[in-house]
């Protein structure tokens, strides 16, 4: 089988309407998902000591969060130059950047009021309708943050949970799934790993009504990085969608 498929003018690697010729991604989905549960594993283990150095626990919480997300992917990266030297090629990294920032920007801002207020208000209403219980949304923070504890929030929502997040669940995962089976099973699929990961322990409608929302979420920035053919513009539209998130959770507080 050839490690290259052919040109798309629709699915460029520097943005939307010119031709190229992309690597075929050569890691197996299994192989990735079994790589990346390795890193959780080791870079938890490595950041115990964070647990027990840094008070109070909703901190040490964040911050070790935080170090296993950049640790993560470190181990991603080498795993990747190690064994599949055209990864690059094959995630997509675009020559012209501002392009690509500004089309993510301006998904994650039409992203947001369609997830939370649209897709998020008719998950809710199911589940209460099959349950005849409340449900809302689990706190993905912790209460009563410090000036530090926000920073170390703004940092970790903006910077490293989109790196992180989109680097696997679309740049290796979905480009895995997309490869070799289409769209729509690389969409379901890596949005279905995209819900799970984002548990949070909580009562567990609640718990299953985030991770649909994020599912859903997950699959919608499969569509952005399908269609411009890079994963900076969907780290730039994670990132928008979770500063929306902040500014929110901040202001009601």
């Amino acid at each position: 089988m050839s490690d290259r498929v052919p040109p798309r003018p629709d699915r460029p690697v520097d943005g939307v309407g010119s031709a190229f010729q992309r690597p075929r991604s050569t890691w197996r989905w299994w192989e990735a998902v079994g790589v990346y549960v390795l890193a959780i594993l080791a870079s938890s283990f490595v950041t115990l000591p964070l647990l027990e150095a840094i008070h109070p626990a909703g901190l040490a919480n964040l911050v070790a969060s935080a170090a296993i997300a950049v640790l993560n992917v470190g181990i991603l990266l080498f795993w990747l130059s190690r064994f599949h030297p055209e990864w690059r090629g094959a995630i997509g990294f675009p020559s012209r950047i501002w392009p690509e920032v500004g089309a993510g920007a301006t998904f994650g801002l039409v992203l947001y009021p369609v997830i939370v207020l649209g897709v998020g208000t008719a998950i809710t209403v199911l589940f209460q309708a099959l349950s005849g219980h409340r449900i809302e949304a689990p706190r993905q923070l912790p209460a009563h943050l410090s000036a530090v504890g926000v920073g170390v929030s703004v940092v970790y929502a903006v910077v490293v949970a989109p790196v992180h997040e989109e680097l696997f669940f679309r740049g290796i995962l979905f480009r895995s799934l997309r490869d070799r089976y289409g769209f729509a099973v690389g969409a379901v699929g890596s949005g279905l790993a995209f819900g799970l990961i984002h548990y949070v322990p909580a009562p567990a409608l609640d718990s299953l009504m985030l991770m649909s929302v994020m599912m859903v979420t997950g699959i919608a920035l499969a569509y952005l990085y399908d269609r411009r053919g890079n994963v900076l513009a969907d780290m730039v539209a994670h990132a928008t969608f979770n500063v929306i998130g902040l500014i929110l959770i901040f202001a009601v507080k």
